[in-house]
């Protein structure tokens, strides 16, 4: 059943984006600090959707690194 409605969600939330995406098709101006592009505002969200999957899967990892070194210290001085 949670499985279910897992795809279910995810189902609705990929419609949503295709919907989203044949929508907005306009152009528009995105100002970087040195450049300056133009894009579909589409692409504007999916470029902006990425990068924060990308930073926060990468926080997780430093994360986990963390606890994981934690516990190697931990387990280190313990054996001493």
């Amino acid at each position: 059943m949670r499985r279910l409605l897992y795809i279910a969600v995810l189902v609705a939330l990929i419609l949503v984006g295709v919907l989203f995406g044949s929508i907005n098709q306009q152009i528009a101006d995105l100002h970087l600090l040195v450049i300056s592009v133009q894009l579909r505002v589409v692409d504007i969200a999916l470029l902006f959707l990425l990068l924060g999957m990308l930073l926060g899967w990468l926080i997780i990892m430093l994360y986990s690194l963390q606890r994981k070194a934690k516990g190697w210290l931990r387990k280190s001085t313990e054996s001493r």
